[in-house]
């Protein structure tokens, strides 16, 4: 494992980014086409994250379930729009138990149709709403252009499912979950895009979807989340309605809202360099790695150093990498590979002086620090790597922003495009037979605001708002 076996962001980032996922171990092709192996240390990343969004969730009155993996076929085409979104991507079970099945299965590729009719049972009177779910589960989409973490056929999830009385508080509660997810990618230390998809690029039943956008570091889009309002589409289709104060019937107003592993693929774009991943310390396996440095003569000492140090620094995942028959060289190219926040080279001089050297990995430099005051330097160098990592991102996204005025102007730059459009759906399609590029978002800011320019960039056409625009993953 070292720098040679990556290739350079600039030479080609897609490659640049496989290199990443399979030398630092994050996670392998599997036997299945379209899906992966996720080892270890890329599992541990997802762990760190689902944990934090999970508390989140759960601090907000969410509560979790858990619905099978299999769901009936006649659910899924219940919803028209739903299925012909999801028909492509659907695994179909037809066959179990040594027999043909009479009613087919589709391994969910989303829980809409797999929950909806359990939560028309579940409710009956507005004293039962807000009715507010969400499950970790492991979906599946046949997908025919696999990118680890970013596009499997299977992969790992949560999936948010709530209903309302109303319209207005379900609205309110797609906009405050996509709070969340900021929350989230800031956790990640990666700023967001938020704001509305457009209708061609909104979730298949849904009638408002919105959405957290990344910039990567090739200029292209990562959905890093979406949270729907769906309305009473599902309700009228599975029987989701209450029996209201004023005694009538009514149909409940749905969301649902997810956020999956993609995330760790947002973190490898966003923040990685061509030395490897850059790790945010909140979700790095490993915080803190120290390095003994020694010879023959005076290894006993440094290892029993290090050894006691680690034992000290018990706030931290902390990595003491006493491996036999390694170079130290070696050793630094392996941790920073890895995106180790913080490494500690400890040899006998360091001992002797009383001292321990620093180096951290988001501006790749050193410095000295006195054993006496290490504990207070590292707990605020770990606040400053993750405020310098997010001002890195913001930086990179702010300045790779343009404005067009017309398709003409449409080059090979690097980042999102911003346009007045007239948000007709045929040119979207245009744009994107073109250019392979599609709106990314309205961005919240952007809705109650007169685009900048009156004539749609595409048609000519009276434009409606200022939109982003990117290729994306």
């Amino acid at each position: 494992m070292g720098k040679s076996k990556l290739t350079k962001q600039s030479e080609n980032f897609a490659d640049w980014y496989q290199d990443i996922v399979r030398e630092a171990e994050l996670a392998e092709p599997s036997e299945v086409r379209g899906c992966g192996i996720v080892r270890p240390y890329g599992l541990k990343i997802w762990e760190l994250i689902k944990a934090e969004l999970n508390r989140m969730i759960e601090a907000d009155g969410v509560e979790n379930v858990y619905f099978p993996i299999f769901v009936p076929l006649e659910n899924l085409q219940a919803e028209k729009a739903h299925v012909e979104g999801f028909s492509p991507e659907l695994a179909i079970v037809t066959y179990g138990g040594g027999e043909e099945l009479v009613n087919k299965l589709a391994v969910r590729p989303t829980s809409e149709a797999a929950m909806y009719r359990t939560y028309a049972k579940w409710i009956q009177s507005y004293n039962d709403l807000p009715l507010r779910l969400n499950q970790w589960a492991n979906v599946v989409r046949w997908e025919k252009r696999p990118r680890a973490f970013l596009r499997w056929s299977e992969f790992l999830w949560q999936e948010g499912h709530t209903v309302f009385a109303d319209e207005a508080g379900a609205r309110a509660e797609v906009w405050h979950m996509l709070g969340v997810y900021k929350k989230i990618y800031e956790y990640m230390a990666i700023p967001i895009f938020s704001g509305l998809k457009s209708e061609s690029e909104k979730f298949a039943g849904a009638v408002m979807t919105t959405t957290a956008e990344i910039m990567a570091k090739d200029g292209k889009a990562i959905q890093g989340a979406t949270s729907h309002y769906l309305g009473t589409n599902f309700a009228k289709v599975f029987g989701v309605e209450y029996l209201g104060a004023d005694g009538q019937k009514h149909l409940g107003h749905q969301n649902s809202w997810g956020l999956s592993w993609r995330s760790v693929g947002a973190v490898i774009m966003a923040h990685g360099d061509d030395n490897g991943l850059r790790l945010p310390p909140n979700i790095a396996p490993i915080q803190i790695v120290i390095v003994p440095i020694y010879k023959d003569e005076n290894k006993a000492k440094v290892l029993e150093f290090t050894e006691n140090l680690k034992n000290k620094l018990t706030a931290y995942r902390v990595k003491l990498d006493n491996r036999e028959n390694l170079t130290p060289g070696f050793k630094f190219n392996h941790w920073e590979l890895k995106g180790v926040p913080v490494r500690l080279e400890v040899g006998e001089k360091e001992i002797d002086k009383g001292e321990v050297t620093i180096f951290r990995r988001d501006l790749n430099t050193k410095e000295v620090v006195k054993l006496a005051g290490l504990e207070d330097a590292l707990a605020s160098l770990l606040v400053d790597i993750h405020k310098n990592l997010y001002e890195q991102a913001l930086a990179f996204s702010k300045s790779h922003i343009h404005r067009i005025e017309s398709l003409d102007d449409i080059k090979d730059q690097v980042g999102f495009f911003e346009a007045s459009w007239s948000e007709d759906p045929e040119s979207e399609k245009l744009l994107k037979e073109k250019f392979m590029m599609v709106s990314r978002l309205l961005p919240q800011e952007n809705e109650s605001q007169a685009p900048k320019n009156k004539k749609c960039f595409i048609t000519g056409q009276a434009a409606k708002h200022d939109w982003l625009f990117a290729k994306s993953y």
